[in-house]
């Protein structure tokens, strides 16, 4: 496959409110959102408009831990900056949470400020923002919203919050969330329902959901938010990267640690019992096998879109007044001693998975430790 370089064009001719893109490491997607939708529409507002009416734009990152000068400056690195300001700036540069465009001496090692094109947030302290004034941002870039480790408790809620602090009910601000194939165990897509999209999405695509506000327009209708969700094409490049993870960071598959399979095919099993999960809108199947040869047990795990049969268990996050609907596998409210003896058997050693992204995902989305 010949080199593909990615291009926001595409999605950004879908004019969406809110855009989240994701993919490879290293494909361009961070330069290209903060190339387009950071400094050029700063520099073209500086055409024809005061400095009051200027187009600045606003970089989130999670924690405030990640915002120090030299990884701000250091993410800006890659851009043009003389160029593009025809040599009267050669960096940007990062001071008490706001972006400028200015001129470093390499003899003095001195920095001289010019003007201000943007600001840096953390979404952890969006509450601090909450009576700030920023009429003249046009777009947020929130960079690494899929996290490999851990989000902020209610972190959607947390960011939608801040939105409205910067959009002020305009509905023109921009959202843009860039990200890197890690996990589609992700707050976001779960609060915007958009699992049924990404776990069939392919590479290239491009689809578009509309979320309603429960507001009115004057007509009576709901006014809707229109998100446009992007799997970036793959680079046709190699990182050079080996490893269990290789596939993500060489190729943007979804990364997956490896995980236990059958051991046989499954057709030399007998199914003994059955239980569902259903975490962060994720369903899986928990199968209890037995090997027809060796009458051995084991859980065999693997996904389902069907709803889960009346008679069966269910370890869910998900509250109901149904005592099908329990917790933790382990702890069950249910008074069976059978039921119990068979649950007790769900063991790490003893669980095998259809394929290794599906046992990551499982393990990421339950929200109970299973035992050894």
């Amino acid at each position: 496959m010949a080199d593909y370089h990615y291009n926001l064009d595409d999605i950004d001719s879908k004019n969406a409110l809110i855009n989240i893109i994701w993919g490879e490491r290293s494909n361009g997607k961070s330069w290209q959102v903060k190339h387009k939708k950071g400094i050029l529409p700063y520099l073209k507002s500086c055409i024809n408009e005061s400095i009051q009416d200027r187009d600045r734009f606003i970089l989130m990152r999670r924690w405030k831990e990640e915002i120090t000068n030299e990884k701000i400056e250091r993410y800006f690195a890659d851009i043009d900056v003389c160029g593009l300001t025809d040599n009267k700036y050669n960096c940007i540069s990062y001071y008490r949470k706001q972006l400028y465009l200015a001129n470093y001496n390499p003899e003095t090692g001195k920095t001289t400020k010019g003007d201000i094109i943007g600001y840096v947030v953390a979404l952890s302290t969006e509450q601090n923002y909450a009576g700030a004034s920023y009429l003249d941002v046009k777009n947020i870039i929130f960079e690494e919203f899929m996290s490999r480790s851990q989000y902020l408790a209610n972190e959607p809620d947390k960011l939608m919050n801040f939105w409205n602090t910067v959009d002020r009910k305009r509905g023109t601000t921009r959202l843009w969330l860039v990200g890197n194939t890690i996990s589609r165990v992700c707050p976001y897509l779960v609060e915007w329902d958009l699992m049924s999209i990404i776990t069939h999405q392919k590479q290239g695509n491009i689809d578009i959901k509309y979320l309603g506000t429960g507001t009115e327009d004057k007509d009576g209708n709901e006014i809707q938010v229109k998100l446009a969700i992007e799997y970036c094409k793959s680079s046709g490049k190699t990182s050079y990267s080996i490893g269990k993870h290789k596939d993500m960071l060489n190729k943007g598959s979804w990364q997956s640690d490896p995980q236990p399979h059958l051991p046989k095919s499954l057709k030399m099993y007998k199914k003994l019992y059955t239980i569902g999960f259903e975490f962060k809108e994720f369903r899986f199947v928990g199968d209890l096998l037995c090997d027809k040869e060796t009458k051995n047990i084991c859980w065999f795990i693997y996904p389902t879109k069907k709803e889960f049969k009346k008679n069966e268990i269910i370890i869910s996050d998900v509250v109901k007044l149904d005592k099908r609907y329990q917790r933790n596998i382990y702890d069950l409210t249910i008074k069976s001693d059978r039921l119990r003896a068979i649950l007790s058997t769900f063991r790490e050693n003893n669980i095998f998975y259809c394929t290794d992204l599906v046992g990551t995902d499982f393990k990421q989305c339950i929200d109970f430790t299973i035992r050894k």
